[in-house]
């Protein structure tokens, strides 16, 4: 056993011991254990005041009535614990279907962790962290035009709401939004004037880890600053950006401006070529069902994403969580005061993890059912993500009084650190499991038992830390988290990482077999930023990669002697229970995606969650194997660009969910239904789950019936042979495939739609 390994965290930030507590205490996120126990080191330092972190509370406190958020916010203030704990007014005044929520955000400094044990004892279930401020985020100048984030602004309601057909949103939360494109203009005007009713910058000005951060620009706002660029009738966009000091769209792409344009992206009208020629008529706006009337579009409230440190250190997305529920928040309280009250959303989240529970119970998946459940009409779409050939998956049968070991190959050139998360079952007795790791070099751990954190310190810097919680904030089952340092760093006083192969070895002690899952997390750099994170993977000699053309299998035909598995990695923010979730496939002849990730979820641990098999629906992803990616806007008007992934199968289903609300709306308004909140609420949570079932069901049935009906006439299709057989598809496609939305969508060869 090596000599380098120690026994618990000294020196810790918070100051906390995370090792001994109570089975009623609030459960901890083991990343901030991780972060601790590293003194913040790999995120850049350790805070110089507050962090971000999102807090589900307890349903009722017996004697204290804050089993709200709104409740809480206020305890907050009449307590006078800002100094210490602030909340955000998204959560002070919410709209009134959202008042009663369990899940908030909050700024918090170190004192915020005593008191869970303290003034906060039975108020909180559990925290999970955001990241804290880093170098490269803090120094930022104001911007000269300077539109500060402040929920309590005031917002114009939509004009003549009251006479027209209900109001829908498309929200869209992402990286990267061009908002001044000409594909988020509105077609019929004189002067440029932009769809986009407001955009929340979650990014400078302003300091992170307050409770308000950010700046919001309306509606009224783009327009102007639109106005102030117009030179000969076109609007100077680099110059709109510069003057709005907005720097996410400075490069030629962004994965934001073409997920919006996918979602919610206009085709510009043109010029009449004649007198008395009519401009085409706008293809973004939805039809009644027979298509004899334009029944509306959908009024656009865009989110851009500001991870602190943007991914210059983390690649992992630990932040997200923290952010995708504000921005969450933000859509449906802006949504709100446009509509004056109560409408249909839809929001689009073309994001997520490939570590994590996958039953449904992470915080940010129990939050997203939650404001379903209390909203009366919401729809979120997320993609089923890309990491089928990844290798990051591990599923073994752990027998008892047996061992197994998972090699985990680390690569060089890693500027930002790993992680490893092993999930036990719910039946697990978690005081019999051990895990031991062997690192590169040959120095082993000691066997690390239930309630223990361990690190490994060569020299200088720790470089391995293990953190075996009873009871983690991310997840309803025990979950054992290996963090290792990067493997390379521009500080010459840094230690890094062994690169090679760390062996991971997992002893069931109990009386009973065990069912263990283990994922290593996403390590990808995002675009349009510079290369750090490289992916880390298992290795398992059994593991069939290709198939006998050697061309790799996106299958586990044939591949059950291994534990490195395909089936299961779908993203683990996608296995909640009423989120619309997309894979993606080829248009040219139908085979999913190689990259679309295989469900199912894993058997939740808790009642209420059931088993997410796979995705709901699978739309295009690639428009055939040699032109790969779906077409859509680049960052400047006119601009196109191709990208894959299920990331743009997911838009492009919200777009046709919220063409099918404009539809619902109208045809209530010509019922002579009244507006207001029972003319559009529903009971049916999983809405958008059932139509995008029944719709793919509906155009695999249309497929079906054209080929019957086009058999025997010509020859019979070429077999392509590396093709692997649909095994499981409603684990890969779920219950079929839908076509792009017809008019909307950027086509090859047409690069002036």
């Amino acid at each position: 056993m090596g000599t380098h390994w120690m026994s618990g965290v000294a020196d810790s930030w918070t100051g906390q011991d995370w090792t001994g507590r109570a089975d009623d205490a609030a459960r901890i996120d083991p990343y901030l254990v991780w972060a601790d126990a590293t003194q913040f080191v790999d995120l850049g330092h350790p805070p110089a005041h507050r962090v971000r972190v999102m807090i589900e509370l307890v349903d009722q406190h017996p004697t204290r009535g804050a089993g709200d958020a709104q409740q809480f916010a206020r305890m907050v203030e009449s307590q006078q614990w800002g100094e210490w704990l602030q909340v955000s007014p998204l959560y002070l005044n919410p709209p009134a279907d959202l008042v009663r929520t369990r899940f908030l955000t909050a700024a918090v400094t170190k004192r915020f962790f005593a008191e869970l044990d303290g003034l906060l004892k039975g108020i909180v279930a559990r925290v999970e962290l955001g990241l804290p401020v880093v170098p490269d985020d803090a120094v930022v100048p104001v911007p000269a035009i300077s539109y500060p984030f402040d929920p309590d602004r005031t917002v114009d309601p939509l004009a003549g709401v009251d006479e027209k057909c209900h109001p829908v949103f498309m929200g869209v939360i992402d990286d990267g939004l061009a908002f001044a494109h000409q594909r988020f203009r509105e077609v019929d005007t004189d002067e440029p004037s932009t769809r986009i009713e407001c955009f929340w910058d979650q990014g400078p000005p302003g300091i992170p880890t307050d409770a308000v951060y950010g700046r919001e620009f309306l509606k009224r706002d783009i327009d102007h600053l639109m106005k102030q660029c117009l030179y000969g009738g076109l609007v100077d966009e680099d110059a709109l950006y510069r003057e709005a000091e907005y720097m996410s769209v400075r490069h030629r792409w962004a994965h934001g401006t073409q997920i919006m344009d996918l979602a919610c992206g206009a085709k510009p009208a043109e010029a009449p070529q004649a007198a008395g020629a009519q401009a085409p008529q706008p293809t973004h706006h939805a039809h009644s069902a027979d298509g004899s009337k334009e029944v509306g579009e959908p009024h656009i409230i865009c989110v851009q994403f500001h991870p602190p440190g943007r991914t210059i250190r983390d690649t992992s997305g630990l932040w997200f969580g923290v952010y995708a529920l504000d921005a969450l928040r933000y859509i449906l309280h802006r949504a709100n005061q446009l509509a004056r009250g109560p409408c249909p959303v839809i929001v689009n989240l073309s994001y997520g993890y490939i570590a994590g529970p996958h039953d449904g119970s992470s915080m940010i998946e129990d939050a997203i059912d939650e404001l379903i459940e209390r909203h009366p009409d919401l729809s979120i779409v997320i993609p089923v993500g890309n990491s089928n050939l990844a290798r990051c998956h591990a599923e073994f049968l752990l027998e008892r009084d047996k061992s197994q070991t998972l090699n985990w190959r680390t690569l060089p050139d890693d500027a930002t650190p790993s992680f490893l998360e092993v999930w036990l079952p719910p039946d697990a007795d978690a005081g019999q499991v051990e895990l031991e790791i062997t690192t590169p070099r040959g120095d082993k751990s000691p066997s690390i038992r239930l309630n223990e954190v361990h690190t490994w310190k060569p020299a200088g810097d720790v470089l391995c830390t293990v953190v075996y919680l009873r009871r983690v904030a991310t997840g309803s089952r025990q979950m054992i988290l290996v963090a290792l340092a990067p493997t390379t760093t521009h500080d010459p006083e840094r230690d890094t990482a062994d690169t090679g192969m760390w062996m991971i070895r997992v002893t069931n002690g109990g009386k009973s077999d065990l069912r263990v899952h283990a994922w290593i997390q996403r390590d990808e750099t995002a675009y349009g930023y510079p290369l750090r994170g490289r992916q880390t993977r298992f290795e398992d000699c059994r593991y069939r990669r290709f198939d006998c053309w050697g061309h790799e299998k996106d299958t586990d035909d044939g591949n059950e002697n291994s534990w490195v598995k395909r089936k299961g990695t779908i993203n683990s923010v996608a296995t909640g229970k009423y989120t619309a979730v997309v894979a993606g496939f080829r248009g040219s002849d139908g085979k999913p995606a190689r990259y679309s990730a295989t469900g199912p979820g894993v058997e939740p641990g808790y009642l209420g969650k059931p088993l997410r098999e796979g995705p709901d629906a699978a739309a295009v992803s690639d428009d055939s194997a040699a032109c790969f990616g779906v077409l859509g806007a680049g960052t400047r008007s006119r601009s196109v660009v191709a990208m894959d992934g299920t990331s743009v199968a997911g838009p492009q289903i919200a777009r046709m969910l919220a063409r099918e609300k404009l539809r619902q709306m109208h045809a209530r308004c010509i019922a002579g239904e009244p507006a207001g909140v029972t003319a559009h609420s529903t009971t049916d949570h999983e809405w958008a789950r059932n139509w995008v079932e029944s719709r793919a069901s509906k155009e695999e049935r249309i497929r079906s019936e054209k080929h019957e009906a086009n058999a025997g006439q010509g020859p019979p299709p070429h077999a392509i042979p590396h093709a692997d057989k649909k095994e499981f598809p409603n684990q890969r496609e779920g219950a079929g495939r839908i076509p792009p939305p017809a008019g909307d969508r950027i086509k090859r060869l047409d690069f002036d739609s």
